[in-house]
């Protein structure tokens, strides 16, 4: 398919066409999440611009570093009538204060377009669910997207944090999250695609973004940002011909963060009362070396 029709589809695509109808549903949101530096915001930039088929924009501002992101706030960018693009707060560590944070907004319990602050512990997180009764969201039809960047090698270590985060992410958006690497020159494309493999990911997409001092059209670009946003619309029109209700899918997902944030909370707890044994028997043990010292007994007396 060429660029033009891909883009004809993305733009003609609508709920209210799918088999059953909308079913509740009024947009698709499209959740990007991941790192800080991997290239969300550049993701949602260069999406606007082979949508759009004007001159470049800045719609979303790129982080300078990848510890110091510039992403603070769920901004939403509307990228058609039905379909809207999120550029959630990104994390430097996959830590699970920090993923907790991630999951809050990728279960849409964040209001959009505001600033996003971490929070820890099973109270905030308790707080967190409780405000979001106060908003209506449930009407969006969440699309998890991941973005990681090839250039960013993923260490033995993180593997199994990805395994962890791509398995709770199917959980709570009953989505497996689509992959989109940036950076698809890198050496280290192939190495990224098959550990991205082993975490379960079934759509994985390599991409290479225009940026404001990059964006000359190239074929190639082009075509690999709309097959991105094309399968990604295609999958949201095959998963719509299931019977789907949007509240109770809210409050399965309401359920599985009550749950993750009460074991993070007991995780806590009993790694404070293993550090506190461990301090303990550190302490009985040097009281035992001291008892076996020759002197022990005589200070004993004396000090006595």
């Amino acid at each position: 398919m060429d660029s033009q029709a891909m883009i004809d589809y993305i733009r003609s695509f609508r709920l209210d066409s799918c088999r059953h109808g909308n079913q509740g549903y009024s947009r698709v949101l499209l959740q990007l999440f991941g790192y800080t530096g991997h290239g969300k915001s550049s993701f949602i930039n260069s999406c606007k611009y082979v949508m759009d088929d004007g001159p470049y924009k800045v719609y979303a501002k790129v982080a300078r570093s990848d510890d110091k992101p510039e992403t603070m706030i769920r901004n939403t960018y509307e990228l058609t009538d039905t379909v809207t693009m999120v550029d959630n707060r990104g994390c430097v560590k996959m830590n699970k204060d920090e993923t907790g944070e991630i999951y809050a907004q990728l279960g849409n319990f964040l209001p959009l377009d505001c600033e996003v602050k971490w929070h820890s512990g099973f109270k905030d997180m308790n707080q967190i669910l409780l405000s979001a009764d106060l908003m209506d969201q449930s009407a969006d039809f969440i699309v998890p997207v991941l973005v990681y960047s090839a250039q960013k090698q993923i260490a033995p270590a993180e593997e199994g944090e990805l395994r962890e985060l791509v398995k709770k992410v199917k959980n709570i958006t009953g989505l497996f999250p689509t992959v989109v690497i940036t950076h698809k020159l890198s050496e280290h494309l192939r190495d990224t695609e098959e550990k991205f493999r082993m975490t379960g990911a079934e759509n994985m997409f390599p991409v290479e973004n225009y940026t404001e001092q990059d964006h000359l059209k190239t074929r190639g670009k082009h075509e690999g940002l709309l097959k991105c946003l094309y399968e990604i619309i295609r999958d949201v029109e095959f998963r719509m011909r299931e019977r789907r209700d949007p509240l109770k899918e809210k409050i399965e997902r309401k359920r599985i963060l009550y749950e993750f944030a009460h074991n993070r909370e007991m995780e806590k707890v009993q790694e404070i009362a293993n550090s506190e044994r461990a301090r303990r028997e550190e302490l009985e043990r040097k009281i035992g070396e001291a008892r076996k010292h020759p002197y022990f007994h005589y200070l004993c007396t004396y000090f006595n």
